[in-house]
Formats: C-alpha cells, structure tokens, sequence
C-alpha cells in the first residue's frame, strides 16, 4: 500500500528514538505588546537570545501595553526602539505598522486578533507590511492559540529527512498539519517538537535561528 506523505512523515518521525513532543509552546501571552514584538522579532535571530528576554521584559516592565490603543498611547512617550530594546530601525518601523494596522482593523486584544487572522480576507492586509510573509503570519496564528504550523527552514530539513519534497509553503503546511493530525497532536506543538528536534540536531552554533524571513 502506498502511504501518503503524511503517514510517511509519521512513520519517520515514529522511527526516530530521539524526538520528544513538546505539549506546551511560548505565545497566549495575552498581551498584544508582547505577541507583535514576538512576531516581528523572530525573524532571522537567536529566539532565546535574541528574543525571548525582549519579550519577557516587555511582560515585566508594560503589563499595561496588553491592548493595541495602550501599546500606541505608550509609543507617543517613548521611541519603539526602547519598547523593544532593539537598535534596528526596520523592526520598529515593522512593529509599529503592525500596530497601526491592528488599531484600524479595531483590533485591541488576542481575542480580537485570533478572530481577524480566521478570516482569509484580512490576511493580505498583513501580507502588505515589508518584512512579513506567510511564514510570519502563521507564527502570529501560533501565538494567539491557533493550533496550525508556520514553515521555516527546520521544518523544512525535516521533511527532506524524511524523504519528501513539498512543492510550495502551502504543501509543507499540509503535509506537516495531516501528520499531526494522524498523530492526535496539536499543530502549533508539533510544530515546536519538529523544530527543536532539528534545532538540537543542528548544534547550539546553527540551531537557534526560528526562521527564514517571511
């Protein structure tokens, strides 16, 4: 019998002795501060480096920033770049974008924004912003709740690992949901459990990096 490329895919991930799944994931923060700095940061840097202290510290010092309009009336204050903690100009600039985008699609909280990413039509309103791509969209998805994966150059090697060759972002997607599927797993967490997998294979010198642009 021929297996489809998810049951090949659960197969190999079965024939592995060292791959763990992970039942809990960083995102829900309830905090729209946090979730866009999360989303625009990860891009292209050491996540618990690079990321994840700016985004606990964020947490820790704007407990109020929870909502789009207190994240803005925050902004009027002090620079996006200190919000951040982060030098670079294009992040902040993608950052504050985000949030303006969010205020006029009357979006204040992750309730709201779980709600909006649901609707395909509002995807390409994101999709406009430089910087941000399917992939980034999908890690906003994760860190609102939605149980979906975001395709980045890990789980990519891993489906080439397992001898498949998806043909697009879209194709890995299905492929790696199906399996998750098949396997009774969440999405986002098998998502997670793929990549710290290969992020373990690769070394601490390669494996940090969350993802591609996009």
């Amino acid at each position: 019998m021929t297996l489809s490329d998810p049951e090949k895919l659960v197969h190999y991930v079965q024939s592995l002795s060292g791959f763990e799944f992970y039942e809990t994931i960083d995102g829900n923060y309830d905090h729209i501060g946090a979730t866009v700095a999360d989303a625009i940061l990860q891009a292209n840097n050491k996540y618990s480096i690079h990321v994840k202290p700016r985004v606990n510290r964020i947490l820790a010092q704007y407990p109020e920033a929870r909502t789009t309009s207190s994240v803005l009336r925050l902004l009027n204050v002090i620079p996006t770049t200190e919000f951040l903690d982060w030098r670079g100009e294009d992040r902040a600039e993608r950052f504050r974008q985000v949030l303006d985008l969010f205020a006029a699609e009357e979006i204040e909280l992750e309730a709201n924004l779980r709600a909006w990413l649901a609707k395909e039509a509002n995807l390409p309103k994101l999709r406009s912003i430089k910087g941000i791509g399917p992939k980034t969209i999908d890690y906003f998805k994760i860190l609102v709740g939605v149980s979906t994966s975001a395709i980045d150059r890990h789980l990519l090697n891993f489906l080439a690992l397992a001898g498949l060759a998806p043909c697009s972002y879209l194709d890995a997607q299905t492929i790696i949901n199906a399996a998750a599927d098949i396997l009774s797993i969440n999405r986002a967490y098998f998502d997670h459990s793929i990549w710290q997998f290969m992020s373990k294979r690769a070394g601490s010198k390669k494996g940090e990096c969350h993802s591609h642009v996009g």
